[in-house]
């Protein structure tokens, strides 16, 4: 959400006049995500806009940015259109729940291959051999999305709205400010990494 962003931003001096977040708030069950709908920049917050331009100038902007974020919504629709695209998320939206079912069931085979052993005592090997094969199907499908082209896909994508924000930007530099969007990453080292969100945000160029 927004406070991840600020936190992830948190190291850097400026803060930007406008900033706002690609979220995707449709969810199969409760907890996950439907990968089918693409990711919407909405709720854009103006706080600092607000504080530092008023009177028309303000309007301009403001609708000059909104403009832009419906823009990259659009180029966002478009590549959830495409078959490539369209059969990742489909797989995408089976692999996530099928990785915490696994995850469940190794942590109820182990115990039960344990006390079986200590029951039988001798090593049950049946069950050995399905804690293993469960173990390898987990890290294959944590994995999963790297071996589906997801890299391929986000370029693809990215570069589309790297080519939105640049004509935006030459368009709309007279009003001395300018567009940036940063895609989802991790920052951090070791234990302390986080996920940042997709971002478009608004600076001043002066």
């Amino acid at each position: 959400d927004l406070a991840e962003w600020k936190m992830g931003n948190s190291n850097k001096r400026q803060k930007p006049l406008a900033c706002t977040l690609a979220k995707n708030k449709n969810r199969i069950i409760v907890y996950f995500k439907d990968y089918t709908f693409p990711p919407q920049f909405q709720d854009i917050d103006y706080t600092r806009l607000e504080k530092q331009i008023s009177g028309p100038q303000y309007d301009a902007i403001k609708y000059a940015f909104e403009y832009l974020s419906e823009n990259i919504n659009e180029e966002i629709k478009k590549e959830y259109k495409l078959e490539d695209r369209k059969l990742f998320n489909k797989r995408m939206n089976l692999i996530k729940p099928l990785v915490i079912i696994l995850l469940l069931a190794l942590f109820l085979l182990i115990p039960t291959c344990i006390m079986i052993s200590w029951i039988s005592r001798k090593i049950c090997y049946e069950f050995f051999y399905v804690i293993i094969t469960v173990f390898f199907l987990i890290i294959f499908l944590f994995f999963a999305e790297h071996l589906f082209g997801i890299k391929i896909m986000r370029t693809r994508l990215n570069t589309k709205i790297e080519s939105v924000v640049k004509a935006w930007n030459v368009i709309n530099a007279h009003n001395g400010v300018f567009a940036v969007h940063e895609p989802e990453r991790w920052e951090g080292d070791g234990d302390s990494q986080s996920k940042i969100p997709e971002s478009l945000t608004l600076w001043n160029s002066e």
